[in-house]
């Protein structure tokens, strides 16, 4: 087991992950389970300000290099949970990643808005963070997010584009 956070882009690391558990004697002992079952692991996992965290578990056996994934949810507080199967006998590795998740913390302040020049401004971000989005993008989605980008700054009423920045497609 060990704790990891994703970088923001500008080096600094805001994510905090505490508390992860099982685990026995801070990990100096492997927990136990059987095949078939799955380990649920939950974390402490906050930032500061009022930014959006995402997280997941990511787990391997140790007879295996690649890492996989599994989404992690928030349940109360701070805490969250996400679990992983036991497909096979012997040691499995795992670690909690979290993140400050710019898209979604951008949609929630999108959603908030009822200024129309609160609006505008917004959506100017918004259509910034599509662009990057869609030069990361394989390229049937690259068009898409472009377009997205390009419905963002068009001209028009403030208040139709913020419905439309909110339609659970393009998130």
């Amino acid at each position: 087991m060990t704790l990891s956070n994703r970088d923001v882009g500008d080096g600094r690391r805001r994510a905090v992950i505490e508390g992860i558990a099982p685990v026995v004697d801070g990990g100096r002992f492997p927990i136990k389970r059987t095949v078939g079952e799955s380990v649920a692991v939950e974390a402490d996992i906050f930032a500061d300000g009022h930014d959006l965290l995402d997280a997941v578990v990511q787990y391997r056996p140790e007879t295996e290099a690649e890492w996989r994934e599994t989404p992690m949810e928030p349940l109360l507080g701070d805490r969250w949970r996400g679990e992983f199967p036991l497909e096979s006998v012997g040691r499995y590795h795992y670690t909690v990643v979290a993140w400050v998740d710019h898209f979604r913390s951008w949609r929630d302040d999108l959603a908030r808005r009822t200024q129309p020049d609160d609006i505008a401004v917004a959506l100017v971000i918004g259509a910034e963070m599509v662009e990057a989005a869609a030069k990361r993008a394989a390229d049937q989605d690259t068009r898409r997010l472009q377009s997205w980008a390009d419905a963002l700054r068009a001209p028009g009423e403030p208040r139709r584009k913020q419905e439309a920045a909110l339609d659970t497609e393009l998130a």
